[in-house]
């Protein structure tokens, strides 16, 4: 099947995402390694532990924009365990993505006007004094992330149902 050129650029968008996690987790290690060879050396170096909140936030929320361009995200899959008949469970799919479709559209709202305040305040970390909204904006960039792949599974979803029926509810 021929991907479109917005399927492209969601998938770029994902493997860019997914690099920044996976950066981001390596940068983790060695933060909290060095904080760990050096206490135990009875040196302790200050400020690591909040210059580690903020690669924590990001991977927090990037992670959760990865699960959802993978569609590996916590599911309980009960209408797929039990249902038989791929139109019923294709149909209960896309209710689900379109209840989180609007769901994420909802928090969104909410982590603008957060993303609002974040620049508004001139918030700076207690002891390093990097400015929060380097760590704060990207609740508002993940989210938006996570809505645009969830969606777009949304779209994707409404199709695949359409092409099963269309074929009369068979599994392909």
């Amino acid at each position: 099947m021929n991907k479109s050129k917005l399927e492209g650029i969601l998938d770029i968008l994902g493997a860019v995402c997914q690099g920044i996690c996976s950066v981001l987790a390596v940068v983790m290690v060695i933060l909290v390694t060095t904080q760990v060879i050096l206490r135990g050396m009875n040196m302790p170096l200050f400020g690591i532990e909040e210059l580690l909140t903020f690669p924590t936030i990001w991977l927090y929320f990037l992670g959760g924009a990865c699960a959802s361009f993978t569609d590996s995200h916590i599911d309980c899959g009960l209408v797929k365990a039990v249902g038989k008949n791929p139109v019923i469970v294709g149909i209960a799919q896309c209710v689900a993505n379109v209840a989180a479709s609007a769901l994420s559209l909802y928090v969104i709202t909410w982590a603008w006007q957060y993303a609002q305040y974040s620049l508004k305040m001139h918030k700076v970390s207690a002891v390093l004094h990097i400015p929060m909204p380097v760590g704060e904006l990207i609740i508002f960039a993940g989210l938006v992330l996570m809505m645009i792949f969830t969606v777009a599974r949304t779209i994707r979803g409404f199709i695949e149902l359409k092409q099963l029926m269309a074929k009369g509810g068979e599994k392909q």
